[in-house]
């Protein structure tokens, strides 16, 4: 592929000055908000403290502000959100599933939670952040390129087309971003390269700075290319500059002039393009997280969450300063004596302060005897009420333009109820939910940008590894064709995996796909109440356990919860227990043969047991009756759960059972004969109690008296 070098950069530099003109406004207030959430000396204005630090006065900057960023930023770092692909096509919701492995490899394996989250704490702390989707080499001696989402450190260094109008960038032609990386790494990694031709200072420093550290550019824009599109007799479209790769056998019946758009990316200096190539997306691949986004008339806004809680810290800050000035006046405080009580003492009362001083003498009678008083200190100090009153004001004036209350920050406040309390935690959630609700949208369309790439660069087979938590691995095989020697060795991890019509497992090439986001714990309030609800249910209906204990464990964020909600949907009824699709799972082929054969072996024992039945007349024969047949019906109900449970997991497992199985039926089989012969049950048999009539009890837990039959 060949560039018109020349252009390209003059392009870039255009973009950049034209960027940098119109966006001034938004990134000076910008930056201006995030140096004074960090830079406590932000706080006071800057000749305001030169003078007082020349006086030898305090500036004291007791920095509130973080504190409710902070609280808006670990609000997200606490509820993850999930990327999930649906189907837009005639796509198998199974292949979407598959899409849903590919994002989560792309997030996890490039830890996109650090891009995301530090994004979000810009926008917040500075009105808007960026995170960039690129992609890398698999390893140094491999052509396998993996997508990674990269972290953009200073969002004041990168920018998107002046007339975007999404919150997201998604409609941006044109971004620049890049790096500062010193003189001597640059002539490594580009040792023919001069940073700047050292004959042109037009824009040297935006460049180049004192130290010899260098700007290299990252200059991304979309470029368009005359293409025809064809219709074909199977109703598909196809452009020209694609048809050779067109498999099908289709014949054109129309066509019209269009365009396609191509995504370059261009690696620069001021006067070099060091590297290029197509990026294989959708959009350009930039993310913008805005925070809080007006429009007057046609003029645009990004606000922090603390843009208008500066002027109360600054008063705070003074206040308090205030405060410490005559705190340490009052410590200060001079000494009140007659100078006849002090008289031929004065070196020890100059010295009163000293913490070496055991005591102190002073003449507690006059020449003429009378009695004098002794020295004192002047009034203790009592605070300034005013002062004190400003404070408390400032304080509240902080929390009320952030939106962020006493509950939110889990201080005592007012509020002594427990309704009253989540009342206020919802109010300070919601006067900021439009911080977190935007920065959804940014995620969701980094999840279409990821979803748009992976086709193209996840074109061969290949097996990924997705990380679960710190010790567990998933394996996932992708493009991998039926009979391969890579199919022939991931035959387990391919047992459930989607045969394509091209007879290729997994293939991710195909489908056209959707974004979703789903939250992997709702916000904190709401997750509170739902808590709180499950409780109160479960204690006015403690049987809600037995047939929805799987959903309820689903609805807590615990360590292991979803295991135990697996393990709870194994013991539900037979027709509780249907996948998503509304279809009952299906066994193993042994454990339906073994449930088969047990439901045979009791249809046979119940005969037997009503021949005996109708032989015995005693009524203690009777009951001798019900409750074997009791008995064998628990004893069955239990070794069918056993099977189902253990058919979930590995079928190997099934062995275990059949020794069980086989001393139940070997039992069975001699409580028939011992009938037959008219023998006495056996003693352990006759200690049941009257409740072996009903077999299902509470203590039981879920199972439920159901025929085998629907087992």
């Amino acid at each position: 592929m060949k560039i018109n070098e020349k252009e390209v950069l003059q392009s870039m530099r255009d973009f950049r000055k034209r960027a940098e003109d119109y966006w001034s406004e938004i990134y000076q207030k910008a930056e201006e908000d995030m140096e004074f959430c960090i830079n406590k000396e932000s706080q006071w204005d800057k000749r305001a403290r030169e003078q007082r630090q020349k006086a030898g006065r305090p500036c004291i900057s007791i920095n509130k502000t973080m504190l409710f960023v902070k609280q808006q930023v670990n609000a997200l770092r606490a509820n993850k959100l999930t990327l999930n692909a649906i189907p837009v096509d005639d796509t198998d919701v199974a292949k979407a599933e598959i899409q849903d492995d590919m994002l989560e490899y792309v997030l996890k394996s490039s830890h996109a939670d650090i891009a995301t989250d530090w994004a979000y704490e810009k926008a917040v702390m500075g009105g808007f952040g960026f995170w960039q989707i690129t992609t890398d080499y698999e390893s140094p001696t491999s052509f396998n390129q993996d997508i990674k989402v990269k972290r953009i450190e200073n969002p004041l260094s990168t920018y998107l087309s002046p007339d975007i109008k999404s919150p997201t960038g998604s409609d941006s032609e044109e971004a620049l971003t890049g790096d500062w990386i010193n003189k001597a790494e640059f002539k490594r990694l580009y040792p023919k390269c001069e940073p700047v031709n050292a004959l042109d200072d037009e824009d040297r420093t935006q460049w180049i700075t004192e130290d010899e550290t260098v700007f290299v550019a990252e200059y991304y824009r979309v470029e368009y290319e005359k293409d025809v599109l064809y219709l074909l007799d199977n109703g598909e479209t196809v452009l020209e500059s694609e048809f050779d790769n067109y498999q099908g056998s289709a014949s054109v019946v129309n066509k019209r002039d269009t365009h396609h758009k191509k995504i370059m990316w261009y690696r620069c200096s001021r006067d070099k393009v060091l590297d290029y190539t197509e990026i294989k997306a959708d959009f350009i691949p930039i993310i913008l997280v805005v925070g809080d986004e007006h429009w007057v008339k046609d003029k645009r806004y990004w606000q922090s969450l603390i843009a208008n809680s500066k002027d109360p810290q600054v008063i705070y800050n003074y206040a308090r300063t205030l405060q410490v000035e005559q705190l340490r006046k009052a410590m200060n405080r001079p000494l009140i004596a007659d100078a006849r009580s002090i008289e031929g003492y004065e070196d020890f009362w100059e010295n009163s302060d000293d913490p070496s001083v055991k005591y102190i003498p002073y003449n507690s009678v006059g020449e003429n005897g009378q009695q004098l008083a002794p020295p004192f200190l002047a009034n203790v100090y009592q605070g300034s009420p005013d002062l004190m009153r400003e404070t408390l004001t400032a304080s509240d004036e902080i929390k009320a333009t952030t939106g962020i209350f006493d509950a939110s920050l889990g201080s005592q406040g007012n509020e002594t109820s427990g309704k009253a309390i989540m009342a206020r935690q919802r109010q300070g959630d919601q006067a900021n939910f439009h911080f977190l609700d935007n920065f959804k949208r940014s995620y969701e369309h980094a999840g279409r940008v990821i979803l748009s790439m992976i086709p193209h660069y996840y074109d061969m087979p290949r097996v990924l590894r997705i990380s679960q938590d710190d010790t567990v691995y998933k394996t996932l095989v992708i493009n991998a064709p039926q009979g391969s020697p890579m199919a022939e060795k991931y035959e387990k991890e391919l047992q459930k995996a989607v045969l394509g019509a091209n007879f290729i497992y997994n293939d991710v090439t195909k489908g056209k796909y959707d974004i979703r986001i789903a939250t992997g714990a709702s916000y904190n309030t709401q997750r509170e109440e739902a808590r709180e609800v499950l409780i109160e249910l479960g204690r006015a209906y403690p049987q809600l356990m037995q047939v929805a204990g799987d959903e309820i464990i689903k609805a807590f964020d615990f360590p292991e919860a979803e295991k135990i909600a697996q393990r709870l949907k194994l013991m539900l009824p037979p027709q509780l227990q249907k996948d998503e699709d509304g279809e009952q799972p299906q066994l193993p082929p042994q454990a339906q043969q073994q449930i088969q054969q047990m439901q045979q072996q009791m249809q046979q024992l119940n005969q037997a047991l009503q021949q005996a039945q109708a032989e015995l007349s005693s009524k203690e024969k009777d009951r001798q009756l019900e409750m074997m047949k009791a008995q064998l019906k628990l004893d069955t109900d239990i070794e069918i759960a056993k099977i189902r449970e253990s058919g979930r997991n590995d079928q190997e497992e099934l062995k275990q059972y059949g020794d069980i199985l086989k001393a139940i039926l070997d039992k069975t089989s001699d409580i028939q004969q011992a009938m037959q012969e008219g023998e006495n049950l056996p003693d352990d048999w006759l200690q049941q109690s009257e409740d072996l009539q009903n077999p299902v009890s509470n203590e039981q837990g879920f199972f439920m008296s159901e025929d085998l039959n629907n087992g």
